[in-house]
């Protein structure tokens, strides 16, 4: 059995004036397991906040999360995002980004696709569980710049994948047994982040030992570092501890 100890949750716009196209959905209970994810709708395009609000939207109404695979729950995602292009020519080329984890007692399911992140905490520390697919990774895979040379060019946000309702690209799913990341204490702790948000957690990748340990003081302590230095683009995180009965 597992339960959900304590969550937290931040969503910023990059500029107040402006629509946050960030959508995010917060640890939420579904059948046997929880869910969470983040979405970032593509800012290059008309339509990002629709892209992404649609997307968490269809994720809040699931029943159940049976999917064995991602191809069925990328094509239903993407069959959702017609809704919104349907009804306003003008969305057409909309399209987000996706980072989605679910639990049960016995495995962590993650859908990936774009560059926000998902985190666990293992011996103090964030494991990043996702590749984000951008210019910049696509040429850490195949050697061409190390990450040292990468920091000095620019188009690292520069998203090679993401749901649109006309493509839909690469993605990943996959899973993860829990008695690989359950902790001593029988807690599992994750960690999803915008790309606007672990922008500024990888420029100093820690805190304390016990802020790492509690997700409300991890979430005020993110926050406060990005609203301090100053936001550069929407940034959005979603955390939440889960105590399995017993450490598997």
């Amino acid at each position: 059995m597992i339960s959900l100890f304590r969550s937290a949750a931040f969503s910023y716009p990059k500029i107040d004036s402006k629509q946050n196209e960030d959508s995010i959905l917060v640890a939420k209970k579904v059948n046997d397991g929880f869910i969470l994810a983040v979405a970032d709708g593509v800012g290059s395009y008309e339509g990002a906040y629709h892209a992404s609000s649609n997307t968490i939207e269809y994720l809040n109404k699931l029943k159940s999360f049976d999917f064995s695979d991602g191809e069925t729950l990328f094509s239903e995602l993407k069959d959702s995002l017609r809704k919104i292009t349907t009804n306003n020519e003008n969305y057409k080329n909309a399209a987000t980004t996706l980072t989605l984890a679910y639990l049960n007692k016995d495995k962590l399911y993650i859908a990936h696709i774009g560059d926000c992140r998902l985190y666990v905490l293992i011996d103090n520390k964030l494991q990043c569980l996702t590749k984000d697919h951008t210019q910049h990774q696509k040429f850490l895979d195949e050697k061409i710049y190390t990450k040292k040379e990468l920091k000095e060019l620019d188009g690292g946000n520069i998203i090679t994948s993401a749901i649109s309702e006309k493509f839909l690209r690469k993605y990943d799913f996959f899973s993860i047994s829990l008695s690989d990341l359950v902790q001593n204490d029988g807690k599992l702790s994750l960690f999803l982040m915008s790309d606007g948000a672990h922008h500024y957690w990888e420029e100093r990748p820690r805190f304390s030992i016990n802020t790492m340990k509690n997700i409300l003081r991890f979430s005020n302590s993110l926050s406060n570092r990005i609203l301090n230095k100053g936001l550069i683009d929407d940034s959005s995180f979603v955390g939440a501890e889960f105590i399995v009965a017993e450490k598997i």
